[in-house]
């Protein structure tokens, strides 16, 4: 839809996390390319929608954050839309491992605007959860998203930057989803359900031992050893625990949070992928062809959805109305 002034107030930074699916996907079929000989061309495609995609919402973003910066503020300082920030950076990020295949200067050079701004909005973000008296049901699992975003800089940092560069990150990204995961568990067993519209969150538990594991490849050169099978058993078991209870995810009413669904999933697919790159057998073959049709059977309706909510007029409005 035309952004207006008072809707351009209203453009939420959660909608960084189309970006973070459908690069996640552009990802998924660069690996597949290589991987089980699906056609170049498909990620061609995902790249330049990606891109495109990255260049409109992060474009009115500035946009919104030159003409209305008290609501950019107001964002930055909310208890669970503040997460979402890291989400810009995440894109970034997630554009320089899908640009690698394609042109790795290009993807150097963003990696060099993702992981500085990575470090920031985890700092940020960090100090604002100590220094404000936050409650229990604040939490909710999208506060996974800007530690998330750290254990994506090695992907490309190890041939972007000193290997000591990668380990710091990943090491701060695999410590803080240790501390913020017991915390998720508390907060999910022993208090409120969480709010209808941030259900879908729940799929953001896959990504951190999904993403930990393809960036434990990179560091090590694709070691298969204890640490590596222990992060995908956990990737994987999150993800076999959740469709067992897919009858708790509402497809009814659209919510933005439904983009949670989409880069957890590529995540998972692409540590299956990056499995059968060892093993080379039936079954990783077959678990990486059904997680590719998953995933992309999700990223496309809630494609579907999203314009469909646009069309509506339900996406650029303010909450309160």
């Amino acid at each position: 839809m035309e952004l207006n002034k008072r809707s351009l107030e209203h453009f939420p930074v959660q909608l960084f996390a189309m970006i973070m699916g459908i690069s996640g996907l552009a990802i998924v079929f660069a690996k597949a390319y290589h991987l089980i000989d699906m056609p170049y061309g498909i990620y061609m495609t995902l790249l330049v929608i990606d891109t495109l995609l990255f260049v409109g919402i992060f474009g009115t973003y500035m946009f919104k954050w030159l003409l209305y910066p008290e609501a950019v503020k107001k964002e930055f300082y909310h208890p669970i839309k503040s997460s979402f920030m890291a989400a810009i950076s995440i894109s970034f990020l997630l554009l320089s491992i899908a640009y690698y295949d394609y042109s790795p200067m290009l993807s150097i050079l963003l990696w060099y605007i993702g992981a500085p701004l990575q470090l920031l909005f985890t700092v940020i973000i960090i100090r604002y959860w100590i220094h404000n008296e936050l409650k229990v049901v604040h939490s909710n699992p999208a506060w996974f998203i800007p530690i998330v975003g750290n254990v994506l800089v090695p992907v490309v940092g190890v041939d972007a930057a000193p290997i000591y560069v990668s380990l710091f990150f990943f090491a701060v990204g695999l410590f803080f989803w240790i501390v913020l995961f017991t915390i998720m568990l508390y907060r999910i067993v022993f208090h409120h359900p969480l709010a209808k519209k941030l259900i879908p969150t729940f799929f953001i538990f896959i990504a951190p031992p999904a993403v930990g594991l393809i960036s434990y490849f990179r560091i090590t050169n694709g070691s298969v050893d204890i640490f590596s099978m222990f992060l995908y058993a956990v990737a994987l078991f999150t993800l076999l625990l959740l469709l067992f209870m897919i009858r708790m995810f509402d497809t009814k009413e659209f919510f933005i949070s439904w983009w949670a669904y989409t880069f957890p999933l590529a995540a998972v697919t692409i540590a299956t992928l990056m499995m059968h790159m060892v093993f080379r057998n039936s079954v990783t073959y077959t678990g990486s062809v059904l997680l590719i049709t998953l995933t992309t059977l999700v990223v496309g309706f809630v494609t579907f959805k999203t314009i469909e909510a646009c069309r509506a007029e339900k996406i650029c409005i303010s909450e309160e109305a």
